[in-house]
């Protein structure tokens, strides 16, 4: 039962996401108001029952009801990811504290993948809940002053990188890989900043069909944030 709830509980805070990655970054918008969803096409208001999680997206085949746009697919991406998410989290989790911990990660690390991704920025609130949750696993499994020491040496690392590829690395890309450091240790940071990293690559040269623009700029959170998030969940089962 806890596991259905905690599927249930994803999907729901999922659309919340959506609306969070929508509005967090444009400054004519608030989280908050109006305090209902919208057409992101028309501004029209969406009803309750056509905001259902995934359901909705479904029976609606991906178009507004008033205006008839459409959709953008990653609304039940987002919700979909965050409910699946929420559920290995149920498993992997040994109590409540790290329960919460790692689905506040992985929902943070959705806002900064879609955010990053369309507007090339981290925003700093998400860089504070990011840092939270990695401290709050990094006190449930016992990690001690090691992981303080890898923070050190991964932050100094980034800060390197970041002089030699300039405009490769932002602030945000800096802080975030530091804040997910003190959770991850020295060893799953490397793995953690190696999958990112292979990943943009991916990403580059399926946007550039096959070619890789040296001056690219490729937005590293959307990569970085989700790869510490898997390998918070090895670590459980393999030690690093």
């Amino acid at each position: 039962m806890w596991h259905l709830l905690s599927l249930v509980i994803g999907l729901v805070l999922g659309s919340f996401l959506n609306v969070v990655i929508y509005r967090l970054p444009r400054k004519n918008l608030s989280i908050s108001r109006p305090s209902y969803s919208i057409c992101p096409s028309c501004g029209e208001r969406i009803l309750w029952h056509d905001n259902i999680p995934v359901i909705s997206y479904i029976l609606l085949r991906g178009r507004c009801r008033k205006c008839k746009a459409k959709i953008s697919p990653r609304y039940p991406f987002v919700e979909l990811a965050n409910g699946f998410c929420y559920l290995i989290n149920s498993y992997v989790a040994l109590n409540s504290l790290e329960f919460i911990a790692l689905c506040l990660l992985i929902s943070c690390s959705l806002i900064i993948a879609f955010i990053d991704l369309e507007f090339m920025l981290i925003p700093d609130v998400t860089l504070f809940l990011v840092a939270l949750a990695s401290f709050m696993v990094w006190l449930v499994r016992g990690f001690g002053l090691y992981n303080l020491l890898g923070v050190a040496m991964v932050t100094a690392l980034m800060i390197v990188l970041g002089l030699l590829y300039r405009g490769g690395l932002g602030s945000g890309d800096i802080i975030l890989m530091a804040a997910l450091s003190l959770s991850l240790g020295v060893i799953s940071s490397f793995y953690t900043l190696i999958l990112a990293s292979v990943s943009a690559i991916v990403y580059a040269l399926i946007k550039n069909k096959g070619k890789l623009l040296m001056k690219q700029k490729i937005p590293f959170g959307t990569f970085l944030a989700p790869a510490g998030y898997v390998f918070l969940l090895i670590q459980r089962y393999i030690p690093m």
